[in-house]
């Protein structure tokens, strides 16, 4: 794999990995437990962010 291609694909893992983490702590800042955070990210970023949006908007 070009090196360049390589470093791309590295950097949306590591940007995917920053959102789950900001998703956690909002989930936690939300009430939600660790099973239920764990469900929820486990769909996907982009659900678990329309997710939480509903929740914050509740």
């Amino acid at each position: 794999m070009p090196r360049d291609l390589e470093t791309k694909i590295v950097d949306v893992e590591i940007e995917d990995e920053v959102r789950r983490n900001e998703l956690r702590w909002e989930a936690l800042n939300l009430g939600l437990r660790e099973g239920e955070i764990r469900d929820l990210l486990a769909q996907g970023l982009a659900v678990a962010e329309r997710q939480l949006e509903a929740l914050r908007i509740e």
